[in-house]
């Protein structure tokens, strides 16, 4: 059996540490059961990442934030509808995959400063990226003068509510309609409330 390697490692620590946050919440969860969970010393678990709130600070930094959108960056093109047609997919689809993930850090973060400051720093970041995106097409003439940090809020806020929120409180529409025309249905209403005629 070959080594394992230090990205090995601090990736399997991030795995199980994931799970149990998800699973326990940041307050219940040890930096010993998760070194325990990941058959390592809490000494290699401090090495690798300080203490339990970087820990944590790691797990939450792929939580709707805007690495969901590096690995489709190259794939934009510049045309408005088509851009945030692929950014609503990949952007809906992962918040969907973390949902009990995200909801169960959101209550917490309203109990623990440290998780607070984790769980928005990613969301931020995102809406950033899709600030500099829109304040790019406002420039060429795509769209309307608006506040690009207003509209960055907007449609993170569109499919967050989604994802996240309202089907908590109704019957989730994806029973009815597939995922790929929700999201289209979205960004038809948005870009139509934005696009430059």
């Amino acid at each position: 059996m070959s080594p394992t390697t230090k990205e090995q490692t601090r990736q399997h620590i991030l795995e199980k540490a994931a799970y149990l946050f998800k699973t326990q919440g940041y307050a219940r969860t040890t930096t010993y059961e998760i070194a325990t969970q990941a058959g390592v010393a809490e000494m290699t678990l401090f090495r690798h990442f300080g203490n339990k709130e970087k820990l944590f600070q790691t797990v939450a930094q792929g939580l709707g934030g805007s690495d969901m959108l590096t690995s489709i960056e190259t794939q934009l093109s510049g045309d408005y509808h088509a851009d945030l047609l692929l950014i609503g997919q990949h952007v809906l689809s992962g918040l969907i995959a973390q949902r009990e993930t995200i909801r169960l850090l959101m209550f917490e973060a309203s109990h623990f400063p440290e998780v607070q400051e984790a769980v928005t720093k990613s969301p931020r970041e995102l809406r950033q990226t899709l600030s500099e995106y829109f304040q790019k097409q406002i420039e060429e003439g795509k769209v309307q003068n608006l506040n690009p940090k207003v509209m960055a809020r907007a449609f993170f806020a569109m499919l967050f509510g989604y994802a996240i929120g309202l089907d908590t409180l109704t019957e989730p529409l994806s029973t009815e309609i597939s995922l790929d025309e929700i999201v289209e249905q979205f960004i038809h209403i948005f870009v139509k409330g934005t696009v430059k005629l």
